[in-house]
């Protein structure tokens, strides 16, 4: 046995101590105590004390190990590693409690907890590990977490690839970017660092918090069949086929979705249906459009119809507004104006107290209604001005037939039920 105090008489003795597979080497940078032992016919080097490795890569770069003890089989080319085990190769470090090295793979395999930094600051733990240097390659197993300046991905395991800084994680999925204030849950996902995009390929859902005051909060649940995330200039996620959406007493449908948080700006496209409270709009494109995370207009462009019941005790009767263009405007949670323009029409069912008396049909260029606590109280046509009333006896049984053109009434509404969706 080699003491402390022989230290030098070590290093002179073992620093040029190599095993060889092939052209592939290892190179014994120091250590303190050294036994060579034999188990089964092979010679094993136990090394104790600051022990440190080096193996050049067929990138030129070198693979750096360091730990408290090894343990080297020369014939099978395999390094046991204990205690404070630290593995460097270019800008990733390794970390953990145990791990082995094979040198004719130069891979190494970590358990029993594992950390991975790079130098842009991202960080990973990790129950296990297996790092292939010459691949650039790492796979990670159990109660994976990948935290970096925007966001914290949880997940059951992960691939991770220095080139591109792409990974793939799987099972379990929760990315949460708290600057955001959103987190999405998936089954899996593919993040391609250096471009800052991010696809979740199957059965994502994404949250949104808002804090609109003291004690307040909603929150906003999308999902869809593929979400993808951009960070390239401003965050933004696209969501695409069947999107679902609900927060509040908004909700909505689409085959495509783009949400800008920020901005507080949701388009939709591909026959998109919005519902606030009872009332339901659909047209060609919606923007929803949030300022400090309250609703502040919905603009419909394209075969635009506003609808809401008349009165839940005539189920066919359908107060309607169409128009090239359709803006809802509302304040403190409540539509406050709806206005639509170019080839404007109106439908809506008049009522004495609580009493039927008809429909009045209107049309202009455009048509102005105002309403107070959700409730009509005025409507303003402008502009080559025609209308017709219908008394009640006309209208009875027959309200379908007065409906505007393109008029359908949608089931299947989502709401939110904590961060799921159900439908009516």
């Amino acid at each position: 046995m080699i003491r402390v105090a022989a230290l030098v008489l070590l290093l002179t003795a073992i620093a040029g101590l190599l095993f060889a597979q092939g052209r592939r080497s290892v190179e014994l940078r120091s250590a303190q105590q050294l036994n060579v032992r034999e188990i089964e016919g092979e010679e094993v080097r136990d090394f104790i004390g600051d022990v440190h490795f080096v193996q050049p890569s067929d990138q030129g770069a070198q693979i750096h190990l360091w730990c408290d003890r090894a343990l080297q089989f020369m014939k099978r080319g395999r390094i046991e590693l204990m205690g404070n085990v630290k593995i460097v190769r270019d800008s990733v470090t390794l970390t953990g409690k145990q791990g082995t090295y094979l040198s004719a793979s130069r891979s190494a395999t970590m358990k029993d907890g594992v950390r991975l930094q790079r130098v842009d600051g991202t960080t990973l733990t990790a129950k296990e590990g297996l790092y292939m240097a010459e691949e650039r390659k790492a796979t990670f197993v159990g109660d994976v977490v990948v935290v970096d300046s925007v966001s914290t991905t949880r997940c059951d395991s992960l691939v991770f690839f220095e080139s591109g800084n792409r990974s793939h994680a799987k099972g379990n999925v929760k990315v949460v970017s708290p600057g955001d204030g959103v987190t999405v849950f998936a089954d899996s996902l593919a993040h391609f660092g250096d471009i800052d995009y991010t696809i979740v390929p199957l059965r994502p859902r994404m949250v949104h918090v808002d804090t609109l005051g003291p004690g307040r909060i909603d929150t906003l649940v999308v999902t869809g069949r593929v979400m993808e995330a951009y960070r390239d200039t401003t965050l933004r996620y696209i969501v695409r086929d069947s999107v679902v959406f609900a927060r509040d007493e908004l909700a909505g449908r689409s085959g495509y979705a783009l949400y800008r948080p920020s901005e507080g700006l949701v388009v939709l496209l591909k026959n998109p249906v919005v519902w606030y409270a009872e009332n339901q709009i659909t047209g060609d494109s919606i923007a929803v459009i949030l300022q400090d995370g309250k609703l502040r207009q919905v603009f419909v462009a394209g075969r635009a119809m506003a609808v809401s019941r008349a009165d839940t005790a005539l189920p066919e009767r359908f107060d309607q507004l169409t128009g090239r263009e359709v803006t809802l405007f509302f304040r403190d949670g409540q539509i406050e104006k709806i206005e639509a323009v170019r080839n404007a029409i109106s439908l809506y069912y008049l009522f004495e107290g609580t009493t039927p008396n008809g429909v009045n049909r209107s049309s202009g260029d455009r048509i102005l209604v105002e309403l107070a606590d959700g409730q009509v109280q005025d409507i303003t046509v402008y502009g080559g001005v025609e209308g017709t009333y219908r008394p009640e006896n006309l209208i009875l049984t027959r309200e379908r037939s007065f409906n505007l053109d393109g008029f359908r009434w949608h089931g299947g509404r989502p709401r939110r039920r904590g961060i799921d969706l159900v439908y009516d």
